[in-house]
């Protein structure tokens, strides 16, 4: 696993360098080495604020599904999972299982709980990708005029975007079909693990797997109804998204390329589509996505430059990424030294 993340991780770093290379080495480097460090600091600051209320939103989702937590041990947590979703091929897709499995262990909180607390807590992160990015496109329409016309680039980006709300809401509302698809799938694959393991494959049988859903349904289904714990934890969500916007603000003004607001937030919003690419945290995908978002989209009176947007890119994501990486490995070195749960 360690082995496949540095080889994933290696290859992330390269696909990031020949995009620089593209681009040209030394316009971007020299954009970097202009930068104000005084201003870039509060790029590092809105990281870390996007760090600290995500893990409040982990927090007010646990407390419904199983009991308070302290906010040391489930920050600790939070970022030990978001370190090992960013170090991870696919682990924007495949992470909730993990992190479920992460929660479960230094919370002893039950498996199907923490699932569908991370489930919950994941669903809160994302909305304000639409109701920020809808203020963003809102401004575009209404007062920037950037360089080149965006929405022939735009239009595509934001039907993908609808494409995904619109699938989750209908796997919502179908979510009892749902479950029943997946029971006969988790059963019919039971001969499969069979010859893998014997003994794993005894708890694929149709009652086990009924129970185990109609467990983690059933405790969605208690997170829906806490109107106010949830009205909360999704206030936190969009105040932790504000600090990834400070970031990304931050970065630009430090090169001396200060964007709009809207623009920013558009920007912010759009930047997720580059973790389709299946990198470790989007790695190499999401800069390249996010110059591209911030080239197109910014004021003719800035003075845009390729160069320039990927160097905030650049930037935007060491303080996002690269110290979220940094904060996560270490808390999850300090899990490990000093547990708070240990194994029986």
């Amino acid at each position: 696993m360690r082995r496949r993340a540095a080889v994933a991780l290696g290859l992330s770093v390269l696909l990031l360098g020949i995009f620089i290379s593209l681009v040209g080495w030394d316009d971007v480097l020299d954009s970097i080495e202009r930068a104000s460090l005084s201003v870039y600091a509060i790029a590092i600051v809105g990281s870390l604020i996007t760090l600290a209320f995500r893990s409040e939103v982990w927090r007010r989702v646990l407390s419904v599904v199983d009991q308070p937590r302290p906010y040391w041990l489930v920050a600790s947590v939070f970022t030990t999972a978001t370190f090992i979703k960013y170090v991870t091929p696919y682990g924007q897709v495949a992470s909730g299982v993990g992190n479920a499995a992460i929660v479960s262990r230094y919370t002893d909180a039950a498996y199907e709980e923490s699932l569908a607390a991370v489930v919950s807590a994941d669903v809160m992160t994302y909305v304000p990708y639409y109701t920020f990015g809808f203020v963003g496109v809102v401004y575009l329409f209404s007062r920037v005029s950037p360089p080149i016309d965006p929405r022939p680039y735009l239009f595509p980006a934001v039907g993908m975007v609808a494409i995904f709300a619109f699938l989750a809401l209908f796997l919502w509302t179908q979510r009892s079909r749902l479950k029943t698809a997946i029971v006969r799938a988790l059963v019919g694959f039971r001969g499969v693990v069979a010859r893998i393991s014997p003994r794993r494959a005894g708890l694929l049988t149709r009652e086990n797997v009924e129970r185990r859903l109609q467990d983690f349904t059933l405790t969605l289904e208690l997170v829906s109804r806490n109107r106010r714990s949830m009205t909360l934890a999704l206030v936190y969500a969009h105040m932790a998204w504000l600090g990834l916007a400070l970031a990304l603000y931050a970065s630009a003004a430090a090169v001396g390329t200060p964007l709009p607001v809207g623009i920013v937030l558009l920007s912010v919003a759009l930047s997720k589509l580059g973790f389709i690419v299946p990198t470790p945290g989007g790695l190499g995908g999401v800069e390249a996505t996010l110059a591209t978002v911030v080239y197109l989209l910014a004021p003719s009176d800035v003075g845009m430059t390729v160069a320039t947007a990927t160097a905030i890119a650049i930037l935007y994501r060491f303080a996002t990424y690269w110290l979220t990486v940094a904060v996560g490995g270490t808390t999850s070195v300090a899990l490990t030294i000093v547990d708070p749960r240990p194994v029986d």
